[in-house]
C-alpha cells in the first residue's frame, strides 16, 4: 500500500519558504550594504575633493557601483524576484568587483593592480564567496569559486611587473608579496572555497528540507491519530514512525456497542443524545488509551479499537481485556452518575478477537484515515454481537483467549462453538465467569 502522496507537494512548500527566507535576508542586507557602498563612496569623494586623501578615486568608484548594486539587490529581494537566473545577474557582478578594481587600477592607478592586490581587496572575494552560500545555490557557488579565482590570477599576472621591483624589505616579506606560487596558491582557495560553500550550503539546505519534511510528517501523522490515543502511544509513533505504510500485523481488536441506542436516540432531542454520547465516549476512550489501544473510528455509538500493530505491547490481548474491564467499570460509574441526576442509563457489550489485519492509511486521493482493515476486525464485531445472544457483557474468541496470560484466562469459560456470519469455520467464544 503507497502512502498518501505527499512529499512533493510538501518540498513545494518548504522551496517556497526558503525563498521567501532568502529574499528576506538579502532585502535586509541589501539595503545595509547599499548604505554602506553609496555612504562609503561618498564620504572618500569628499575626502577627495578637501585634499585629504588621493589615488583612491577607483576605490570611490568601485564602493559606489557595490552600493547602487546593493541597493537594487533590496529592490529586487523586497519584490521577491531574487531566483533563478535574477541571482546570477546580480551576483556574478558582486563577485567580480574585486577584480575590476584590480583591472581599473592596472589601468588609471600608479603602480597599477600591484597597489590593492595585496590588501584587504583581496580577501573581500573569500567574504563573497561565502555569501552565496545564503542562497543555498550550489551552483553559484562553485562558479563564484573559479571566477575569483580566475580573477585573481589574471590580476596577479597584470601587477607581476611591478610586484618584481619591490625591494628594501626582508627576504620573507618579498616572498610573500612577489612569489607567483604564494598568489596561485590563494586564487586555488577560493575556487576550493567556492566548493566548500557549495558542499555547506547544499547540505544545510537538505538538513532544512528534511526537519520540515519530519515536522510535518509528525503534524500528519498527529492529525490522522487525533486525539484518539494517549500522549505516550502518540510520542512513540512520531519518534518510531511505525505503522503509516500498509502491513499485515498481528493484533487484538475491540468492538463496543450500546445496548438499545436507537431507541435511546429516538426519544430524546439531538442535543441531549449527542451530549450524552459524548460523555459516555470520552471515558471509554480514556480506558483504551490508557491501556495502550488506538481508538480507530466511532460507527455511530460503537467504537473500534485495536491493540498493538501500531506501538509494540507486552501483550496486546492483556491490554485490551483490562481495558475492556475498565470500561466496563466506567460505564457502572457513569450509570451511578446518571441515576442520581435522573438521566437515562447505557449498558454495552463488548467482543475482542485476536488476529492479523491489514494496518495502514487507506482512502481516496480527497479523504483518507489510518485504519485496520481485514478479517479480524469483521470477526471480533461479530463477536461483540453476540453479547446479546449470549447475556453477557464481554465475550472474547479462542484466538484471544489463547493468547492471554493464566491468571486472566482463569476470569473465563467457554461457551462452546459458535457460527457468525461470513465465516465458514466454527468460532469457540469465551464468556467471563460471574
Amino acid at each position: 500500500m503507497d502512502s498518501p502522496q505527499i512529499n512533493d507537494f510538501d518540498r513545494s512548500i518548504v522551496e517556497r519558504e526558503i525563498h521567501n527566507e532568502v529574499n528576506s535576508v538579502l532585502q535586509s542586507g541589501g539595503i545595509f550594504a547599499a548604505v554602506l557602498g553609496l555612504g562609503s563612496g561618498t564620504l572618500i569623494a569628499a575626502l577627495i575633493a578637501v585634499g585629504l586623501i588621493k589615488d583612491v578615486l577607483i576605490p570611490g568608484i568601485m564602493a559606489i557601483t557595490a552600493g547602487t548594486l546593493s541597493l537594487v539587490l533590496y529592490f529586487i529581494a523586497r519584490a521577491g524576484k531574487m531566483n533563478g537566473k535574477m541571482v546570477y545577474w546580480i551576483f556574478i557582478p558582486y563577485l567580480l568587483m574585486p577584480t575590476f578594481l584590480f583591472i581599473l587600477s592596472h589601468f588609471f592607478v600608479d603602480g597599477g593592480a600591484a597597489a590593492y592586490i595585496t590588501g584587504p581587496f583581496s580577501y573581500l572575494n573569500f567574504f563573497l564567496i561565502v555569501m552565496t552560500g545564503f542562497l543555498f545555490n550550489g551552483t553559484l557557488s562553485r562558479l563564484g569559486g573559479w571566477l575569483t579565482g580566475a580573477g585573481y590570477t589574471v590580476s596577479y599576472l597584470l601587477a607581476a611587473g611591478e610586484l618584481s621591483r619591490l625591494t628594501g624589505a626582508s627576504p620573507i616579506v618579498l616572498q610573500d608579496l612577489t612569489a607567483a606560487p604564494l598568489y596561485f596558491f590563494k586564487a586555488s582557495m577560493m575556487v576550493f572555497t567556492g566548493y566548500i560553500t557549495a558542499s555547506l550550503s547544499v547540505h544545510f539546505k537538505k538538513l532544512i528540507v528534511r526537519i520540515l519534511s519530519e515536522v510535518n510528517e509528525k503534524q500528519s501523522i498527529s492529525k490522522l491519530f487525533g486525539k484518539f490515543v494517549s500522549e505516550e502511544v502518540k510520542e512513540k509513533i512520531l519518534r518510531e514512525k511505525t505503522g503509516v505504510a500498509g502491513e499485515i500485523r498481528t493484533i487484538a481488536v475491540l468492538f463496543s456497542d450500546i445496548r438499545s441506542f436507537t431507541s435511546f436516540s429516538e426519544s430524546r432531542g439531538p442535543a441531549q443524545v449527542v451530549s450524552h454520547l459524548n460523555r459516555y465516549f470520552n471515558r471509554m476512550v480514556e480506558c483504551i488509551t490508557s491501556h495502550g489501544g488506538v481508538v480507530d473510528k466511532f460507527i455511530g455509538d460503537a467504537i473500534m479499537a485495536y491493540f498493538g500493530g501500531v506501538t509494540p505491547l507486552e501483550s496486546p490481548c492483556d491490554s485490551a481485556l483490562e481495558a475492556a474491564f475498565a470500561m466496563r467499570t466506567a460505564l457502572t460509574e457513569l450509570n451511578r452518575e446518571w441515576r442520581e441526576r435522573g438521566e437515562p442509563e447505557f449498558e454495552n457489550g463488548i467482543g475482542i478477537h485476536y488476529g492479523e489485519a491489514l494496518l495502514g492509511i487507506i482512502g481516496s486521493d480527497e479523504r483518507m484515515e489510518f485504519t485496520v482493515i481485514g478479517d479480524t476486525v469483521n470477526l471480533a464485531s461479530r463477536t461483540e454481537g453476540l453479547t446479546k445472544e449470549y447475556g453477557t457483557p464481554v465475550l472474547i474468541t479462542g484466538d484471544f483467549y489463547q493468547n492471554l496470560s493464566e491468571n486472566l484466562q482463569e476470569g473465563f469459560i467457554s461457551l462452546g462453538d459458535t457460527k457468525v456470519k461470513g465465516k465458514e469455520a466454527v468460532v469457540r467464544i469465551w464468556g467471563k465467569r460471574e
